[in-house]
């Protein structure tokens, strides 16, 4: 439960003026080192004239933002990077038209080629990066996005780190769109010395482990829905420590990586100055910053003001660099916390003068007057419903339990200050409970987790005090598991088979569409249960499952349920694709049907439905010339070698993967 929040002293001081100090030299050179590297690694538009530049500062790390981009006219262009003060360059943006396309479609470049040049980007960006980079496939694929989307994962030691990167790339002219990489400039220990597999497994078990709750949704009728349902005790950000085998629970700190956003510069770039490479404007960028405070100093020189009494045990958690988007007016935000007494402190001040902006003290709990727990309140409000929750200490929430499963969401919460009650609150879901009586039990769930959940070491980000540090700790993905069946399920209790881009056949090799199965596959267009069976006659309910898909963005077809087809029926009803009194599930579609129904969920049925105002580029069509006309225009259909389409032909499941496919890459 996020706690009350009493602001105890809040107080705007007055301009006060401290007195200037610059950079340190050293500092100002590094700038002006990195800007120059980037220069060298990157292209700029000549029409990106505009630039500006920020810095973030905390963890005993410096994060420099770079933006170049235009500065009017219809043409908006930009690049901006970010880069420590190391050379290391975390993440990259240009202006890359948007990826979303209303018409689904294959990009015309292959997958295969647009992975390569995100591995050459990513060397030419980083040509002395430190660590392995892997680019993979992601499971961020659409066909309504004309971008390929790789993750891009970092490897040290021989194991992952968790901050996981990505790279977009143009399917159709291989241009990078973004990028980011998980890196920080810190020391990832040796994990010459760590536990085994088998150890933190046994440790898991026995300091964090797995326990049943009751998780709800509500279904397409509104009704609610409540399954049982295995997950991770605690919450899902504590780990195992692959040193120590000791529990790492990130919740307990903050993180606080706080991102700069950059200004912008008021004057435009002219000729490029002398032999560093730089512009005027990143020349006088630099000038600019090298006149402020430096960090040190405004943070001292704040500890110092007696006014504004900041204890000596408030820490500085980061201090950030801004610009203002059209003046050369900069300022710092130095974010302080003292984590005894719960005080937070926001200060911001002008860079150059050192004049105070704003001083903001947050008291978040007066431990003496804030309370949390009231039975009598929680009986008066909640009635008999009071006797399902129990108090849960640490999360200063009430929790409700049925058969003594804590059921996820239903809280209740009660706040008072001094005597004051301030929150009442409670969620109650009615409906049905199923009995648990013949699950398995909590060391086989935990089993499952094990063998199916690729149970490994990683390397995470951990913020301290005042500080970042890295640790290698035992993790595995999120836990959802079916108590009955032993099987991962999603937020409905519906069984997950690997996802949507994990379709696989045993079929189809070296049939004349394996290329064209395989492609709609990749996107999540096809049938789940490892076959294809490419020459069967296909259905109207797995053609409308198939059609239907490519629309919605790729889901797993057909599980060959009621459910599912309902679903499949109540789109193309929706679509205006097949009408209610049409459906058929087993009938088997034709060649002209397929075509109708093609043409319906392309939305062009307005335009074909004419019969006689087209001229069919086929011998044998007198119906319906329209679909198969405009079909044919689009490349779509095609006619055999006497020039008939055979309308009133049966078509096979790989004739109908190999017309959506023509379609898609029309």
């Amino acid at each position: 439960m996020k706690k009350l929040v009493s602001i105890m002293s809040a107080v705007t001081v007055a301009v006060s003026v401290l007195t200037p100090a610059v950079f340190a030299e050293n500092s100002d050179n590094n700038m002006r080192t990195v800007l120059e590297s980037v220069k060298n690694r990157i292209s700029i538009p000549e029409e990106c004239t505009e630039f500006s530049s920020g810095a973030q500062a905390n963890n005993n790390m410096t994060l420099y933002d770079f933006e170049w981009r235009t500065k009017s006219g219809d043409t908006y262009k930009y690049v901006d990077v970010e880069c420590y003060d190391n050379g290391i360059i975390s993440s990259y943006r240009n202006d890359s038209e948007g990826s979303y396309t209303k018409s689904p479609s294959i990009p015309s470049m292959s997958k295969e080629d647009a992975k390569k040049s995100a591995e050459d980007f990513l060397e030419k960006l980083n040509p002395d990066f430190p660590y392995e980079l892997k680019v993979e496939d992601s499971s961020d694929r659409s066909l309504h996005n004309r971008s390929y989307n790789f993750s891009v994962k970092t490897y040290v030691n021989g194991i992952r780190f968790n901050d996981e990167g990505y790279i977009s790339v143009d399917g159709e002219n291989g241009k990078i769109g973004s990028c980011s990489i998980g890196y920080v400039p810190l020391e990832f220990p040796s994990i010459e010395n760590a536990i085994s597999l088998e150890d933190a497994k046994k440790t898991y078990s026995e300091k964090l482990g797995l326990e049943m709750i009751y998780r709800t949704y509500t279904d397409d009728d509104g009704k609610d829905i409540a399954y049982p349902v295995y997950v991770q005790k605690y919450d899902y950000n504590k780990y195992i420590n692959a040193l120590t085998g000791e529990v790492v629970d990130l919740s307990a700190k903050e993180n606080r990586n706080y991102v700069m956003s950059a200004g912008s510069a008021k004057s435009e770039a002219e000729d490029v100055s002398g032999d560093s490479g730089l512009s005027v404007q990143e020349i006088q960028e630099l000038e600019n910053v090298k006149g402020l405070i430096s960090k040190e100093d405004i943070e001292k020189q704040l500890r110092n003001n007696e006014i504004l009494n900041i204890p000596q045990t408030a820490l500085t958690d980061s201090v950030n660099l801004s610009k203002s988007y059209n003046k050369d007016e900069y300022r710092y935000a130095i974010n302080m916390r003292d984590r005894d007494n719960d005080i937070y402190i926001t200060v911001y001040a002008d860079a150059k003068t050192g004049s105070i902006l704003s001083y903001n003290r947050l008291m978040v709990k007066d431990k003496n007057n804030q309370v949390f727990k009231n039975d009598d309140v929680l009986r008066t409000f909640a009635g008999s419903k009071a006797d399902e929750y129990k108090y849960n200490e640490e999360r200063n929430s009430y929790e409700r339990y049925v058969n003594d499963i804590r059921v996820e969401g239903d809280t209740a919460e009660v706040e008072y200050n001094g005597d004051i009650l301030t929150r009442y609150r409670i969620t109650y879901t009615d409906t049905e409970f199923p009995s648990t009586d013949d699950a398995m039990s909590v060391s086989d769930a935990e089993k499952v987790m094990f063998d199916k959940d690729g149970y490994e070491m990683i390397y995470i980000a951990r913020s301290l005090e005042n500080a970042m540090d890295i640790i290698p700790v035992y993790a595995h993905k999120s836990v959802s598991i079916n108590p009955f069946t032993g099987t991962y399920v999603n937020y409905r209790n519906e069984e997950i088979k690997g996802g949507k881009n994990d379709i696989e056949y045993s079929d189809i090799n070296g049939h004349y569409a394996e290329k064209y199965i395989n492609e709609l596959a990749y996107y999540g267009v096809g049938f789940e249960d490892g076959e294809f069976k490419p020459d069967e006659k296909i259905t109207q309910k797995d053609y409308l499952a198939l059609l239907t898909s490519v629309y919605d963005g790729g889901v797993v077809v057909l599980r060959n349920d009621k459910e599912q087809s309902d679903y499949v029926y109540r789109n193309s009803f929706r679509k205006d694709i097949i009408s209610e009194n049409e459906r058929d599930d087993n009938s088997i579609i034709t060649r002209d049907k397929a075509a109708v129904y093609m043409i319906r969920a392309i939305g062009a049925d307005e335009y074909a439905k004419y019969n006689d105002i087209y001229v069919s580029p086929f011998k044998d069509v007198t119906e319906n010339k329209g679909y198969s006309a405009l079909l044919s225009a689009m490349g779509v259909v095609s006619g055999d070698e006497n020039g008939n389409f055979n309308p009133n032909r049966e078509i096979t499941r790989a004739e109908s993967a190999v017309m959506i496919y023509n379609y898609l890459t029309r």
